[in-house]
């Protein structure tokens, strides 16, 4: 009796820890499992803005996935998923130019999601987004650049707009984002830009543009005020009320609510980092015998995949899906990781034809790092701040990690952060 094949499209926090549950049922000669991912490492993508700003090396926050399931017997496949047949039960993959067809008997989808730019005039062309390791390599470059082409550059107001950096997007990726920015250029220009007067600490400036009325709007108000406060005494400068309507190669023009009505400016700036949202990554169903299957699987109103309370899509009861990319619930990885749980119990009730399991989510806490020293939280209807909510923030992210290998080398980087400047090697 052949062995069913559950495959994984993602190797993201769903995809990974759905993987690890069900590894051992590969062991045990069950099931086989393969997993589809576009690289061949698991990304934590939690901490790519450290990356971005020199607390970090980018292979501190990327693990080889042949080394997480070394061992496991479950297989990995590199490649780009481009079309998903429900029909004949097939996934067709695209690898280094080159196209396979992978069969399938249960389906896993955890393609998560990707930036979205809201349609913005400029916005996709001229903007840095920060979802993956490239994103932060090229972040990194981008403001090293702007500070050796500033050195060099006579015209002061030139020489501001190469120092001026922006962040889009008040929510936890962009305050954390332009927390660490904001600590690690005014470092670096102290350090190594002002010698023989050649840039002044005052010209790097940093701003974050929010379109919501207060920052982490998730948070109690209490919390958005002491992160606002804390970011503002830092230097940062904060535009609430503000979208976006307009980015170019040398600007990015804002449209402002204030008391006295609509205003719009210009800001002269050399780097935007767009963290303003993201969206489900689009998947292209094939299903020659029913397409209706296909087109009721996506919410017409999120694009995320509609599935039952067993995470199965809509109308087939082979293919699961968690993450980002399905359902309504937050796009968090503490929310896919246990999303992942009931999906690799359920392929394997599903396998016995035992009932299923659902899941009752409830949070475990939210933590949001505010730059060195600092950051806020909620645990139930806690909420804490200040030095503990930093060190219990950095506590938990490391138990994230599959392996010690890489906890390890995370406790290294951050114990020499505090002891030496930031890492300022050009990296492209």
């Amino acid at each position: 009796m052949l062995k069913p094949h559950v495959v994984i499209l993602g190797a993201g926090f769903g995809g990974t820890y759905a993987a690890k549950r069900l590894a051992k049922y590969v062991k045990k000669g069950f099931i086989d499992v393969t997993i589809v991912n576009k690289t061949n490492y698991f990304l934590f993508t939690p901490l790519l803005h450290e990356v971005a700003t020199g607390s970090l090396s980018p292979t501190s926050v990327a693990e080889p996935l042949r080394e997480v399931f070394s061992g496991t017997g479950v297989e990995l496949c590199q490649g780009s998923v481009q079309s998903i047949d429900l029909g004949e039960h097939k996934v067709h993959i695209s690898s280094s130019g080159s196209r396979h067809t992978l069969p399938y008997d249960y389906l896993i989808i955890a393609t998560g999601a990707e930036t979205n730019y809201y349609d913005i005039s400029g916005a996709e062309k001229y903007t840095l987004p920060l979802k993956n390791l490239n994103d932060a390599v090229r972040i990194r470059t981008s403001i090293i650049d702007c500070f050796e082409e500033a050195v060099m550059c006579e015209d002061k107001s030139e020489r501001a707009r190469l120092l001026s950096f922006v962040v889009v997007g008040g929510g936890p990726t962009g305050v954390e984002t332009a927390a660490e920015l904001n600590e690690f250029v005014h470092g670096i220009i102290d350090r190594y830009y002002c010698k023989n007067h050649s840039c002044e600490h005052k010209e790097a400036k940093v701003t974050l543009i929010h379109a919501g009325t207060a920052l982490l709007q998730q948070f109690p108000a209490t919390l958005q005020e002491s992160v606002g406060k804390h970011l503002t005494t830092k230097g940062v400068e904060i535009r609430l009320n503000s979208k976006v309507i307009n980015v170019t190669s040398h600007a990015i023009s804002v449209s402002s609510k204030e008391a006295d009505g609509v205003t719009e400016e210009v800001i002269p700036t050399s780097t935007v980092i767009w963290a303003a949202g993201v969206k489900p990554v689009t998947l292209d169903f094939v299903d020659a015998n029913s397409t209706s299957i296909s087109n009721s699987a996506i919410s017409a109103n999120s694009g995320r995949l509609t599935i039952d309370d067993f995470f199965k899509i809509t109308g087939d009861d082979r293919v699961f899906s968690l993450g980002d990319i399905a359902g309504s619930l937050p796009m968090l990885a503490q929310v896919a990781v246990r999303q992942a749980d009931i999906v690799a119990s359920n392929i394997i009730a599903s396998i016995k034809q035992k009932p299923l399991s659902t899941l009752d989510f409830h949070s475990k806490g939210t933590f949001v790092s505010v730059g060195k020293w600092f950051a806020v939280g909620q645990i139930s209807s806690r909420i804490i701040q200040g030095r503990f909510a930093w060190w219990l923030w950095r506590t938990i992210y490391l138990s994230k990690f599959a392996s010690w290998k890489k906890r390890i080398r995370i406790v290294f980087e951050w114990t020499l952060q505090l002891f030496f400047p930031r890492d300022i090697t050009k990296l492209t």
